[in-house]
């Protein structure tokens, strides 16, 4: 019995949600208002077997022919015309530029390039007065003393380019105090080195083998370099210091360095 129970609820429950389910598909339906008088009880229905003539008679809009009722709204849009909207071209989208970076000051120079700097001119200037290249009086200057013009050596040579007194006076340079300045230094430096070169052809390691050693030991050992370890290893330091400014930089009409790649 319980289940019959069951099963009769069930069976109302699914009614009633059908029921709610027609009410909410016919709430918006118009009531059809029937005017005509209802018959008399007893009265026969005209129209024999008709199954709906009662309420055809009695209402009599439902079998009249159907009135289409047209909005006025509708026209409205009597005019088939067609609308045309212009729409504005699309502006190109510019990416806007990026701020621009902020200027980045370079590092004050160390100790070290402070000394090429100040040093360049007087290098350049006296490898012109001399027919020198300045970048071979930078790498003997590299070498010798790190562009150090207040340099003294365990021997007694002094200043940027470590020339001996002994080698000053024959430049006219008689105070060896006086090669402590920059410029004398460097002066009487090139003058050597211009008169090296004269007297070994333009050959360059003997040339720097007699600045380092001295004449008399390239002399004495038939022109060549003498087997000072010290001299072998400055003849080949000085070299390639040179080749690797030769291929960083190079030198304009007016004696001047430039890095290769720039415009003079």
């Amino acid at each position: 019995m319980a289940a019959a129970a069951a099963t009769r609820r069930n069976g109302r429950i699914g009614c009633l949600a059908t029921l709610c389910v027609l009410f909410a598909a016919a709430c918006g339906a118009r009531a059809q208002v029937c005017n005509g008088a209802l018959p008399a009880p007893g009265a026969s229905v005209e129209g024999g077997t008709e199954r709906f003539a009662l309420i055809a008679r009695q209402c009599p809009a439902l079998v009249a022919p159907a009135q289409v009722h047209r909005a006025a709204q509708l026209d409205l849009y009597g005019d088939a015309r067609a609308v045309t909207i212009e729409m504005p071209e699309p502006k190109p989208v510019v990416p806007a530029a990026a701020p621009a970076a902020p200027a980045v000051p370079l590092p004050p120079p160390d100790a070290r390039a402070a000394r090429v700097l100040s040093l360049a001119p007087t290098l350049t200037q006296a490898a012109r007065d001399n027919d020198l290249d300045p970048l071979l009086l930078h790498a003997i200057a590299h070498v010798e003393s790190r562009h150090n013009a207040q340099a003294i050596s365990p021997a007694g040579a002094r200043g940027a380019l470590q020339v001996m007194p002994a080698t000053a006076r024959r430049f006219g340079v008689a105070d060896p105090e006086r090669l402590l300045d920059g410029e004398t230094n460097v002066r009487a430096g090139a003058a050597y080195l211009r008169t090296l070169m004269g007297r070994y052809g333009g050959d360059l390691k003997r040339v720097l083998a007699a600045y380092n050693a001295g004449e008399g030991a390239v002399d004495k050992h038939g022109g060549n370099i003498p087997p000072y370890p010290e001299t072998q290893a400055y003849v080949r330091d000085v070299l390639a210091v040179y080749r690797r400014l030769t291929s960083e930089f190079a030198v304009s009409a007016a004696g001047t360095l430039i890095a290769r790649g720039e415009t003079q």
